[in-house]
């Protein structure tokens, strides 16, 4: 509970685990727990003065990361001793870092952009012979950073198509490591009944 707690009042959270041990299944509800709150995520490697094989140990734990939390793409991955102090200064600059990243805004007019250039790439799907017509995005939170997404009929967008919004709003606007919302909204009909 104090960790549930903890992450709920944290802005970045650093999830320290030992390089012998790699991530294990509670590592991962925690990390899975961090992404669902909408926090940053560092994944701080501890006793790495003890590894033997460092390239086949950092790949272990990446793998791993990136197979069973795919929405964690790019979180950043800081190796350190405790014990021995080294590259203990490199953990406060990927916080720095990834807190920034977190507090990206994105002006209005280059996301719009963006999203005519992504939509003629990769069009909408078609849903009962018609394609949905995505009108135009915004980002209305900033920590994590949240777009909303207006569309005529914006419930038949498949969960596909709103993954790969999130892929290239991380890809293009460098929100990787962060967790990225898109909340889809129907605009207000100004002729329909208010009852």
């Amino acid at each position: 509970s104090d960790t549930i707690r903890a992450i709920r009042f944290a802005h970045v959270v650093v999830l320290m685990i030992d390089a012998k041990e790699g991530l294990d299944k509670q590592d991962l509800a925690i990390a899975r727990h961090v992404e669902n709150e909408g926090r940053a995520l560092i994944l701080a490697v501890n006793k790495w003065d003890a590894v033997a094989n460092r390239p086949e140990t950092i790949k272990k734990i990446t793998d791993r990361l990136e197979t069973s939390l795919a929405q964690l793409r790019g979180v950043p991955v800081v190796t350190f001793s405790a014990l021995t102090g080294n590259r203990v200064e490199r953990l406060m600059q990927a916080v720095t870092q990834i807190y920034d990243t977190w507090n990206v805004r994105v002006p209005t007019g280059k996301l719009n952009r963006w999203f005519a250039a992504l939509q003629e790439a990769h069009p909408p799907p078609l849903i009962a012979g018609r394609r949905l017509k995505l009108r135009y995005i915004t980002q209305i939170k900033r920590r994590p950073p949240t777009f909303a997404v207006f569309a005529a009929r914006a419930g038949k967008l498949p969960t596909a198509y709103v993954r790969y919004l999130i892929n290239g709003l991380r890809n293009d606007f460098g929100l990787v490591g962060v967790p990225v919302r898109v909340l889809l909204r129907a605009p207000e009909n100004p002729y329909a009944d208010d009852d």
